[in-house]
């Protein structure tokens, strides 16, 4: 492609140097003094037989070799535009057919997963029903077994539990985002989806985030409603059980307010989901820090009162201990989430972490 731009380029100086020596030429034809010019017999006997002067005959042919540069000229010009819309038109056919691929192999990674979670459910409800069939007095010795092992073990466990009393939960440890084991096939989403980002066609994904870029919010193409198809965050992901049912992941994000929200929504059971509000604050072209603002947890509840709990969270506290497990460089960095790819209707992202999100528009 690059060196049809440069012959593109080469041909269009070369009509344009073209253009001006005939222009001189015919100019110097022209301005030649009709008072001077000696026409011999010949020229005499050819201008019986055709009226039009020499002059006015050079002059023409003058005039039709300019038109024939300008033709050319313009010719030249839209065959540079034909190549660069046409690189445009490939590129874009080749960024279809690889999105095409990647949420093909979402589609079976996602089969695949279901189907592995239908075998360990069906495995424990089966272990379940063994172990109800059992006899009291077996059921009596395993408890007994178990009894006597937590009083030998009680003195290790106190002396662990003293010394990670202090730490609680909120650890540089427990906010280390860990990965799933996805298997060859999600190896083979995070390998398209490596190849989709080479294709990214937004230059700015934070343009109009927060007004970035002296954009306004409306011209951001992070704002609305995403939901999470793929992800290697092991926090990120729920699997379907029996007393919560199948969960659905979404994202709702708001470019004006900098917000990120995360929805769970769970199928049956008391717990109704939970909404994680994040704010974003956009570093550069791609780079968006993250603060954890609140976690809202809604119930299923005759009273309203009890139906929503919303917990505030320390956000400079967080930012601190997460900053704790990343290398010398990028201690001061915290939570972020850098943007691989943005399109109308498909983001992929990846965290400090470096877990993948991969989201469609709703």
């Amino acid at each position: 492609m690059m060196n049809a731009f440069l012959q593109l380029s080469s041909l269009l100086l070369f009509a344009h140097v073209h253009a001006g020596e005939s222009l001189h030429s015919g100019a110097s034809i022209c301005t030649t003094p009709p008072a001077f010019i000696t026409p011999s017999s010949t020229q005499l006997a050819s201008h019986k037989n055709n009226p039009i002067s020499p002059e006015i005959s050079s002059s023409s042919s003058s005039s039709s070799s300019l038109s024939s540069i300008v033709d050319r000229h313009e010719n030249i010009e839209k065959l540079f535009n034909d190549v660069i819309h046409g690189a445009d038109d490939t590129a874009q056919l080749l960024r279809d057919e690889v999105k095409s691929r990647l949420l093909t192999a979402i589609d079976d990674y996602s089969s695949m997963q279901a189907r592995e979670e239908a075998i360990a459910r069906k495995a424990k409800e089966l272990n379940e029903k063994v172990d109800n069939d059992r006899g009291y007095v077996y059921r009596l010795l395993r408890r007994i077994v178990r009894k006597l092992a937590r009083s030998k073990n009680k003195a290790s466990n106190d002396e662990i539990t003293k010394s990670t009393r202090s730490r609680g939960i909120l650890t540089s440890d427990s906010l280390r985002q860990t990965k799933l084991e996805i298997g060859s096939a999600g190896e083979k989403v995070v390998e398209i989806a490596q190849q989709l980002a080479l294709l990214n066609p937004t230059a700015i994904p934070t343009l109009g985030f927060k007004h970035y870029g002296g954009a306004p919010p409306t011209d951001s193409k992070l704002a609305g409603n995403w939901k999470l198809r793929f992800t290697t965050a092991a926090d990120a992901s729920f699997s379907e059980s029996e007393k919560r049912g199948v969960a659905t992941t979404s994202q709702v994000i708001d470019a004006g307010k900098g917000t990120f929200t995360n929805v769970v929504d769970f199928e049956k059971g008391k717990l109704k989901g939970f909404r994680v509000v994040v704010e974003g604050e956009p570093t550069s072209a791609t780079d968006i820090g993250l603060y954890f603002k609140s976690v809202s947890i809604l119930r299923k509840s005759r009273f309203r009162l009890f139906g929503k709990f919303t917990i505030r969270l320390p956000s400079r506290l967080i930012r601190w201990l997460a900053s704790r497990n990343k290398v010398e460089g990028e201690r001061n960095a915290g939570p972020y989430l850098r943007l691989r790819y943005v399109d109308d209707n498909l983001r992929m992202h990846v965290t400090d972490s470096d877990n993948w999100f991969i989201q469609t528009r709703l």
